[in-house]
Formats: C-alpha cells, structure tokens, sequence
C-alpha cells in the first residue's frame, strides 16, 4: 500500500496524534481531508456506543482539509464509529451520495499509521472514498446555495434513516429543554454528601458533557452554564472544556443581573 495519498486521492480521515509530557498520545485530532478534484458537500457524526461526541456538515473545497474534533484516547476503546457522508458539489446541484460507517477497532488503528502530506506529517490515516463520483444528479440549473443544498442534504437523510417517532420525540426534547444548566452539587444530586470531594468536579463535568450533547443534538442557539465564582477551579475546567467543543461560536463570563459572575454565556454557531 502506498503510504502517500495522491493530489485527486478521495476522501480521507486522518487522526493526528497529541502528545502528553510523557510524549504518549492523549487524543487524536481529527481532520477530513479532501483529496478529489471536486468541492464536496459533508457529514461525518462521531460517537462511542450509544453517545453522540461530535456532529458537523457544510462544503470543504477541493485539495483543502478541515479540523474537526478530538477525538480522547480512551474512546477507542468505547465502540468509537464514524459516519461519513459526502457528495461532490457541481454547477447547479450535487453528486451522488457517498456514505460509508467506520467502525475504528484499536488493532486496525494503530497499524493505518503513515505519511499525510496534507498535515506534513503522519497521522493514522483511513481513506473513506477512494474517489468522488461527480456526475450531477441535480434536477435543475439554478438552485438554492451550497449551504442551502447541505442542510438539505442532512435533512433528507434524517428524514430516511431515522425512525418515524424521532422527530416529534425530538421535537418534545426540544420544548423541555432548559436553557441554564445549574452546576452546584446541589442541583444535580439528591444527596450532594453522599459524593465524596474527589468526585465532586467529576461528577458535574459529565452533567456538562451531558447537557452540551444535549444542546448541540437539539440545535440550541444559546445557554447558560451556572458554576458560581468560588475559587474558579469549576469555572476553568469548563472554559476548557469549551475551547474544543465543535459549533461552539463564542463563550464569556459577564457580570449578568441575575447570575453575576457565577455564570457563563454559550453561543452556538447558527
């Protein structure tokens, strides 16, 4: 196998190692790299079992690669899948779908590792389509935008792979979702002495984590994350942790007239 991939190469996923002091890798940064001659329309979900990590789609232009997610160590070893859809973007409509569900087994991973000229590097590499059908499937000349035609596009696919129940259960999600998340201990167990210190940053970053999968799934626009002032230790875990969440568009602790400085402003991209 060649350990290059060429200049009209496909579609590729390449997870470039992060490195700890120790100078053993603690996560991989995700890239899609678009290898073909053709601008592409894209979709790639990122999960761990059952658990939604990380969701995007838009256009990535011809020879260009997109940073995406990164994607933890452990993950793995947590069933990690990757579901990537693609079609090429041609005058006046799309390509024909490309979809394909990457499985990443630990074994079959760190055997992929190899040269990315993209990166200038190397990186564990998986080429997902080995070339990009461009013939047109568009029904007409003139049509919406490419971002018009890529939320289409995603919209189309739920509508097909999803079960009937979904939306209106999303919907219901959406309509009881609550736009501040309350980090105090208090407000997310019954019994806040039963957790021991140790397990108390712990336990309300995964209520975070939780709440943030929540909010991305359902397309929320904006929220308030609730961690008091304190000595600042929860508030700069969660600044952190917002600094490599995907389609977060900003976020800062202003004073706020009902919160403070106790609490945090998150905005989504749109």
């Amino acid at each position: 196998m060649n350990d290059k991939i060429s200049k009209s190469g496909g579609v590729h996923l390449a997870f470039d190692p992060v490195f700890n002091q120790e100078g053993e890798p603690e996560s991989y940064q995700l890239y899609l790299l678009n290898g073909s001659d053709h601008k592409i329309l894209f979709e790639v979900k990122v999960r761990t079992g059952d658990t939604g990590r990380f969701n995007k789609f838009g256009p990535l232009p011809a020879g260009e690669k997109l940073q995406l997610t990164k994607v933890a160590y452990h993950w793995l070893n947590e069933r990690l899948t990757i579901d990537l859809d693609v079609r090429a973007a041609v005058e006046g409509g799309t390509g024909p779908r490309h979809y394909q569900q990457l499985k990443i087994k630990p074994k079959q991973f760190f055997s992929s590792y190899r040269e990315v000229p993209q990166l200038s590097r190397g990186a564990h590499l998986y080429t997902v389509f080995p070339r990009v059908d461009s013939s047109s499937v568009a029904e007409r000349s003139t049509g919406p935008s490419l971002r018009e035609l890529t939320r289409a596009q995603v919209k189309k696919q739920t509508a097909t792979t999803v079960a009937p129940a979904a939306p209106a259960a999303d919907l219901q999600a959406r309509v009881d979702f609550q736009g501040t998340l309350d980090l105090h201990l208090a407000a997310l167990v019954d019994d806040p002495a039963r957790i021991p210190k140790a397990e108390v940053l712990a336990t309300q970053l995964r209520a975070f984590d939780h709440y943030i999968d929540q909010a991305l799934r359902l397309d929320v626009k904006q929220v308030y994350i609730i961690h008091g002032v304190g000595d600042g230790v929860l508030k700069a875990a969660i600044h952190k942790r917002l600094e490599t969440v995907p389609f977060v568009r900003k976020f800062h602790n202003s004073y706020h007239p009902r919160y403070g400085y106790g609490a945090t402003e998150v905005l989504f991209e749109s």
